[in-house]
């Protein structure tokens, strides 16, 4: 059993965090360990700031997963500008000691670093964005974790296209290109890998539609790596290269959105993302999303991605996020799903007026897009 504390520096809020509360620490970070942190994984709050983390498959928490985790909540908190702002700190041992270090005070955890008070008997790790230090009990010498080495070998990038479906119009409007993985291969962990998806993709794509002029391709691009300035440029000057023929039939979904879209997130969507694509979407992962946070014509739909096996969850999540369709059509977003897997969830889609859909209950993965055709919707899935 483990305990994760997440605390911020002293003297932060004043300069580097205007109007980052406790509160929306603890909703930013319950976000993300949630969809980060799968089952036969649990966790739970237990305090404000305070995490119990469970893994029945390991003997200790990984470190490197740790230090991204410290690196995203910093991003989505403070923005690119922001300094350390975030300080984690980690215990695991006894469930008596874990739940005894889910009280400590926002000043003794601060201090810990420095041995006053001295970590518990046990294993108490600082988190940070750059790496992760132990910190060993009073009386013995700390020690750092060394990063995990990288493989000399990477694993090839495997790309397949699935149909985007438009309910209403009963016919396939344009294909997604998409990384597939296989089940149990572990997912991207740091900016570089994820940049590398994406561009790889993108680049097929472009490619695909400079050959077929008939084609319309969406690709994803994650927001966090049009956020972040070091990894900008990348996108940057793929997207500047774009010819006018292509542009016009490539569109573009924005993926690990957030509840709420981040301030420092506008900006690039804005002047980088909207003027290089003929349409952009967001994907997220929250049915409650809150659209009155996008500002008008940043984007031109929502998508839900659906997540897990357990069937009832999902069509409550569907029918949440459909429920809010006047509120999105206030806004002109249109609603999308990703993932329809059974006939169920796309009867209650098209129930509720979805307006596209993507996923294995609609068509299948291919090696070349779907052409744009109409398929009446009790023919889906679409086969080869």
């Amino acid at each position: 059993m483990a305990c994760l504390r997440i605390c911020i520096e002293h003297g932060a809020r004043e300069s580097a965090v205007e109007g980052v509360t406790p509160a929306k620490i603890d909703k930013t970070a319950s976000a993300y360990i949630e969809a980060h942190w799968p089952a036969p994984r649990r966790y739970g709050r237990v305090a404000p700031g305070a995490y119990v983390l469970v893994d029945p498959n390991a003997q200790y928490l990984d470190g490197e997963e740790l230090r991204h985790m410290a690196s995203e909540l910093q991003l989505r908190l403070f923005g690119t500008q922001g300094r350390d702002d975030l300080c984690m700190l980690t215990f695991e041992g006894e469930e008596e000691q874990v739940l005894k270090f889910s009280t400590l005070t926002e000043e003794e955890l601060l201090a810990m670093r420095g041995g006053k008070p001295p970590p518990p008997e046990g294993r108490t790790r600082l988190i940070r964005r750059d790496g992760v230090a132990e910190l060993a009990p009073w009386g013995s010498t700390p020690r750092v974790v060394a990063a995990k080495p990288k493989a000399e070998t990477q694993t090839p990038i495997h790309l397949g296209w699935r149909g985007v479906y438009n309910v209403a119009n009963q016919k396939f409007e344009s294909a997604e290109i998409m990384v597939v993985r296989k089940p149990g291969a572990p997912e991207p962990q740091d900016d570089a890998e994820f940049a590398e998806a994406d561009l790889v993709a993108f680049d097929r794509a472009v490619a695909t539609l400079e050959a077929d002029p008939s084609l319309k391709a969406w690709v994803g691009i994650r927001m966090w790596s049009v956020v972040r300035a070091g990894i900008r440029e990348a996108y940057q000057a793929r997207f500047t290269a774009l010819s006018p023929s292509v542009r016009e039939r490539m569109a573009a979904v924005i993926y690990e959105v957030p509840r709420d879209l981040p301030f420092s997130a506008i900006a690039p969507l804005r002047d980088l993302v909207l003027p290089s694509f003929a349409r952009v979407d967001l994907r997220v992962h929250d049915a409650g999303f809150y659209c009155q946070a996008v500002p008008e014509g940043l984007a031109h739909g929502v998508v839900l991605q659906l997540e897990g096996d357990d069937e009832k969850s999902r069509l409550l999540k569907i029918h949440r996020f459909l429920s809010d369709r006047k509120v999105y059509a206030v806004r002109r977003l249109r609603q999308g799903l990703a993932g329809v897997r059974n006939a169920r969830e796309l009867e209650l889609a098209r129930r509720m007026g979805a307006n596209t859909i993507k996923g294995p209950f609609v068509s299948g993965l291919f090696a070349t897009p779907v052409t744009e055709q109409e398929t009446p919707i009790d023919e889906l899935p679409l086969a080869v």
